[in-house]
């Protein structure tokens, strides 16, 4: 029984190999090739499938990147860390609200809480003891917690004047890290991945 199924995909990749080659022949002939290219053709390795093919640059692929290593930036880059009644305070509108069963207390239920605050994203694992942060994109810094954000980044690394960088800063554990991109040497945006067990 395996025999006969392997034999069967062998005999369907052969077929789909045998189509995908006459293809390309008929495609060399029609732009009036000679038969010595056809014969070359033939003989290379044909070119990957859609689904096999590598996923497309980013954008800013051009981007100098930057690793830094910082224990107390990737741990704390707010310094002091806004809380989720401090930004529903300040205008923040929760966005959706997620059960999630806790993986260390059975039957407890928490909640992955994802707020929006002056266009700032803020994902937090909200427990009854504690509210803990999972992450955060920030491209608004005029807020005080920004302020902050930004004032720690400029004192970790400052890029080149007119230069795009990507910074990736990690603690020695490789737990904590902090995503900063800087455009045209100005802080853009700055996204937060704090470890949550």
């Amino acid at each position: 029984m395996l025999t006969v199924l392997l034999l069967s995909s062998s005999a369907k990749a052969l077929t789909a190999a045998s189509v995908y080659a006459a293809l390309l022949l008929g495609a060399t002939t029609a732009s009036g090739d000679t038969g010595a290219d056809e014969r070359k053709q033939t003989t290379q390795r044909p070119r990957s499938t859609p689904a096999q093919a590598k996923p497309l640059a980013a954008p800013n692929s051009t981007a100098k990147v930057v690793r830094l290593t910082n224990d107390s930036l990737a741990g704390q880059p707010f310094g002091s860390e806004p809380t989720v009644t401090e930004l529903l305070h300040a205008g923040g509108t929760v966005v959706t609200r997620k059960p999630f069963h806790n993986l260390h207390e059975a039957g407890q239920v928490d909640t992955i809480l994802l707020l929006r605050h002056r266009g700032n994203l803020f994902e937090f694992y909200r427990a009854p003891e504690k509210d803990l942060l999972r992450d955060a994109s920030i491209t608004n810094f005029e807020t005080a917690y920004g302020q902050r954000l930004r004032a720690r980044m400029t004192a970790a690394h400052r890029p080149a004047a007119g230069t795009t960088e990507r910074v990736r800063i990690g603690d020695t554990e490789r737990a904590n890290y902090v995503s900063v991109t800087y455009n045209s040497g100005r802080l853009s945006a700055v996204h937060v991945e704090p470890y949550v067990d």
